[in-house]
């Protein structure tokens, strides 16, 4: 498949949580979804500090308004967001139950599953307790109920494994940021490759991978 950027003049949806989220059909998108126990209460509150110091900096008291913001603007906001975040991913904190062979298995197992079907799949990493992935969704597929299927799917499995109940191995909503050029989409596939290293994990703590469609 033909790696295709963002394009502005084409129509794009939008939608918004606690982050926003841009779709534009047959585009490619940096996912990042992590574990429910992944930052520890006082580091959500620590990351809701940095942001609220963000926002006013830039003459705003809530995320909902970023979107009246230039583009340009709003992807600084959400790569400083993604940024800090990570750091804090790469920290360790929670169980990290995704560094358990058969846990990152069943994850890995999860992405490939309707590899071509529903998605075309590039580059991945299933670290201890979060995961990033390049896709490309397949219409009528929506990045939305891909990235629900294989959260429902691993939780299902690994819970069992685990033998817990009652309890969500997953945090709800994810991140995604449409790729926007040849280059960025390079950045995003070293940003994979090096995440390992750059968290100091130990061999066999995570799964590198890539689908069998280069975009």
């Amino acid at each position: 498949m033909r790696f295709q950027p963002f394009d502005p003049e084409v129509d794009t949806s939008r939608t918004r949580r606690r982050l926003p989220h841009w779709f534009q059909e047959g585009r490619t998108y940096f996912v990042t979804f992590r574990l429910a126990d992944s930052l520890p209460r006082q580091k959500r509150e620590q990351l809701k500090i940095e942001r609220d110091a963000w926002l006013a900096a830039h003459g705003m008291t809530s995320p909902d308004q970023v979107d009246r913001l230039p583009p340009s603007d709003q992807s600084a906001y959400r790569l400083w967001f993604s940024e800090r975040t990570e750091a804090l991913l790469n920290a360790g904190y929670g169980l990290c139950v995704l560094g358990r062979t058969e846990c990152g298995r069943i994850v890995e197992q999860a992405l490939r599953f309707f590899e071509e079907e529903r998605y075309h799949l590039d580059e991945y990493v299933i670290m201890p307790n979060h995961v990033h992935v390049l896709l490309c969704p397949i219409p009528p597929f929506s990045l939305s109920r891909i990235l629900h299927s294989w959260k429902r799917h691993s939780a299902r499995e690994i819970n069992a494994l685990l033998r817990k109940t009652g309890t969500s191995l997953w945090l709800d909503e994810s991140f995604d940021h449409i790729v926007r050029r040849y280059e960025q989409l390079d950045h995003y596939r070293k940003y994979i490759r090096n995440n390992p290293e750059n968290a100091k994990s130990r061999r066999g703590t995570y799964r590198l991978g890539r689908g069998r469609t280069k975009l």
